[in-house]
């Protein structure tokens, strides 16, 4: 499975391209002047999609556009005023996906569009960090909505006005748009290659 082979198998779980150190090369050249020059050059695998074309684009598309939506309903989830919201137990799981938010939607800048090889670290850095972010929106998000219901519970109120179903629905709204972008990138079926065949990319 694609999907699972990218959040749990090959590859460094670190966006920092110094973790990927062992995919470049030092080359040193001089110049006119006897100067000496040092550019990186890449040696490693490149990833690249089995299947290209208008489908794929629209996928990374939606996949962008839902990550988007995520961040957004997770804002409104915390700035909405609701029965539980006075419960630090409620609001700081919610705080602590914005940073896997904030990943998502930078992921879905680095999402390959042109639909070239990726190197390595630019695909950890696109398709990997958005489905692992997703998944810790999710996990955070139901988090928060679980300990919402166990809220109600001690104190005894279970009166939903119009804020506390709103709640619930941005909470599962987060969970669709995160799980939307799992499936998504999911189904965009990835090879890796040698160095070789795309020396010059």
């Amino acid at each position: 499975m694609a999907l699972f082979d990218n959040l749990f198998g090959k590859g460094k779980t670190f966006s920092d391209r110094m973790r990927y150190v062992e995919d470049f090369r030092i080359e040193e050249s001089l110049d006119e002047r006897g100067k000496t020059h040092r550019k990186a050059v890449y040696i490693g695998n490149w990833t690249v999609l089995r299947k290209t074309g208008s489908g794929a684009l629209a996928k990374l598309i939606a996949s962008a556009a839902l990550a988007a939506a995520a961040a957004v309903l997770l804002v409104r989830t915390m700035l909405l005023t609701h029965a539980s919201s006075g419960s630090l137990f409620v609001m700081i799981p919610l705080a602590a996906a914005l940073f896997p938010a904030l990943y998502l939607v930078m992921g879905a800048f680095s999402l390959p569009y042109r639909q070239k090889p990726m190197r390595r670290d630019r695909f950890m850095h696109g398709i990997t960090r958005m489905q692992r972010s997703s998944v810790a929106v999710i996990a955070f998000a139901a988090v928060s909505l679980i300990v919402s219901f166990i809220y109600r519970a001690v104190v005894g109120d279970w009166m939903f006005f119009k804020e506390d179903r709103l709640f619930i629905a941005l909470c599962i709204g987060v969970g669709i748009c995160c799980a939307g972008v799992l499936i998504l990138l999911g189904s965009l079926e990835t090879e890796e290659r040698p160095n070789g065949d795309f020396a010059n990319s």
